[in-house]
């Protein structure tokens, strides 16, 4: 299995929509054993939020078989990019330059 450009761009919408500072775009809906619809269906299997100290979002998330069993063997791994309205963020990545 493969994923699609429209796949991995919703991972990646959706990634920013764990961020509760973010006022805009925060779904408060979107957690760790959530099952959303793209082409398929997919699990939110683990999500790292830390808008408190580094600013970083991510979640890994998988596939359902026709069965609903999550298939492990393509997991996806999505994260937030530096979000430049968010000084944390910022200031991290001059911590990691």
């Amino acid at each position: 299995m493969t994923f699609s450009d429209k796949e991995y761009q919703e991972f990646s919408d959706k990634v920013y929509r764990l961020d509760p500072n973010d006022d805009k775009k925060y779904d408060s809906d979107m957690t760790e054993g959530t099952i959303f619809k793209i082409d398929k269906k997919y699990k939110i299997l683990k999500i790292q939020e830390n808008s408190g100290s580094d600013g970083m979002q991510a979640m890994a998330v998988a596939p359902l078989d026709e069965k609903g069993n999550v298939d492990t063997s393509q997991v996806v791994i999505s994260y937030a990019g530096t979000n430049t309205s968010d000084f944390k963020d910022i200031e991290n990545e001059k911590t990691n330059e």
